[in-house]
């Protein structure tokens, strides 16, 4: 018996769309509802990754609540929020629950009217507001860009939002302020006999933590100066809040080339563009002073360390340089091209 089934002139084969076939969008006004609910989840859903990257505990569902209690004297009723927000009565309560089982509000029955439900912040909710406040500033600002970024009828600032948000999520954009503001809060500094042993700690730190501290670091520790400086290199230090937190030094090479070496960055502080102010300080000193290359010696293993290197342009040579093997430790080869040939004939017929 025959049991393939008969289609009766029906399609089988899945129906293929064009690339980038935006169905919602090309319906208009038509599917406006859908198309707000698309949007709206799209910038939700960076929310907790912006909360939780900042080291906050909140959930941006909760947003709406808090600033509402925030904003009252007195306790509120769940009827009371659920009418100036715009919910239902069971979202203000499941809300209210996540919040209080979080430590940020307090729930208690209403002792004049058994049947209300009074909800306020706790000290630890209000206290939370300090951490709040800089994570709003920069979602307010990503959102106005969105905003400001559009022009026409509504349907095609909504086209021109979601066109940005695809490009660049709210996480990703938010990440770029932060970082760059981390950037501009880092001061570099250069050596002096002080910083000696924030240079050897420093390096002592990222060293025990990863391989050991070998004999040709001792003696680069034990005197920066005469090792470093004193045949034509330098030394710079990271400050961040008054803090010595990072390091890097420049270690002059045959034809014009500087070895960047010794970069150091305390464990607290990494992740805060430390390293990246760092490395862009060290190769702006290279170029003033002439050098045609940087070159450094890192590892895999330094997994953040090789992404910083290979971002700022550095590529892998193999077998680079006859120094190459004055460490014990796995050593890969980087090089940064600098093209600073004019500058120093610039130099020299001065």
């Amino acid at each position: 018996m025959n049991m393939r089934r008969k289609h009766h002139g029906l399609r089988t084969r899945p129906t293929r769309l064009p690339p980038n076939n935006d169905l919602i969008g090309r319906l208009g006004p038509l599917a406006l509802a859908t198309r707000l609910r698309r949007l709206s989840e799209t910038l939700y859903k960076d929310g907790p990754r912006i909360y939780s990257g900042r080291g906050v505990d909140f959930e941006p569902r909760w947003f709406s609540l808090y600033y509402l209690l925030l904003e009252s004297d007195a306790p509120v009723t769940v009827s009371l929020a659920a009418r100036a927000l715009g919910q239902k009565h069971p979202a203000i309560v499941q809300t209210a629950r996540e919040m209080s089982e979080h430590g940020l509000l307090i729930s208690v029955t209403d002792s004049k009217d058994r049947r209300r439900t009074l909800l306020r912040l706790t000290v630890r909710g209000r206290r939370l507001l300090a951490r709040l406040r800089p994570v709003w500033a920069d979602i307010e600002a990503v959102a106005g860009e969105l905003v400001a970024g559009t022009s026409g009828n509504f349907l095609d600032q909504i086209t021109q939002i979601e066109a940005a948000l695809s490009a660049a999520g709210v996480y990703e954009r938010i990440a770029k302020r932060v970082k760059a503001r981390q950037l501009g809060q880092v001061e570099i500094v250069s050596y002096r006999p002080s910083l000696k042993r924030h240079f050897a700690s420093l390096n002592r730190e990222w060293l025990r933590e990863y391989y050991r501290v070998e004999e040709v670091d001792r003696e680069v520790f034990q005197d920066p100066y005469a090792t470093i400086i004193g045949p034509g290199g330098c030394i710079l230090f990271a400050r961040l809040a008054g803090r010595i937190v990072g390091t890097v030094a420049l270690v002059k090479r045959p034809e014009r080339t500087f070895e960047l070496t010794k970069m150091a960055v305390t464990g607290p502080m990494r992740g805060r563009q430390v390293g990246r102010r760092l490395a862009a300080a060290a190769i702006g000193r290279a170029r003033s002073m002439g050098a045609r290359q940087i070159v450094l010696f890192t590892s895999r293993r330094l997994t953040a360390a090789y992404r910083l290197y290979r971002s700022l342009g550095f590529a892998e040579v193999p077998d680079m340089q006859p120094w190459a093997g004055h460490y014990e430790r796995e050593s890969l080869g980087m090089v940064l091209g600098l093209g600073s040939d004019r500058l120093c004939r610039k130099r020299n017929a001065s």
